[in-house]
């Protein structure tokens, strides 16, 4: 082999290795970043529909977060409101109500007959917010 297939084939090998180097460090990255806490530091201001909002998480006060704060998933954002204001009781009351309202059509299917049946299962605590 000559010297300069040799030194060809050398580089070849280090521009390889640095690209999967690189390629594991951006992965390694984006994985932590994934865990990283986020939190509400401010609350949104404007109007957020009922029907609008997917999902809710209440967020506590601690270490990671500095505020108390109900966020709303909605269609086109990623809402923080204040949990203490009126009219967010008032949407958490609704989209509260929504939930119940969704278990008791979901249909179960029992092992012992294999009939479907209305699901009317009170065991679930679905008032896990003071909202008074």
């Amino acid at each position: 082999m000559s010297e300069s297939l040799i030194m060809a084939m050398l580089q070849m090998l280090t521009v390889i290795s640095l690209t999967v180097i690189l390629l594991a460090s951006v992965e390694g990255k984006g994985v932590q970043m994934q865990r990283d806490v986020q939190c509400c530091m401010l609350y949104s201001q404007g109007k957020v529909r009922t029907k609008d909002v997917l999902r809710f998480e209440v967020q506590t006060e601690g270490p990671d977060c500095s505020i108390q704060a109900i966020i709303l998933y909605t269609k086109k954002a990623v809402k923080c409101a204040d949990p203490r204001d009126r009219k967010v009781k008032r949407l958490l009351r609704k989209l509260l109500q929504r939930q119940r309202t969704k278990a008791h059509r979901t249909m179960w299917l029992l092992p012992h007959d294999n009939l479907p049946v209305m699901s009317e299962d009170k065991k679930y605590n679905w008032a896990v917010l003071n909202l008074e």
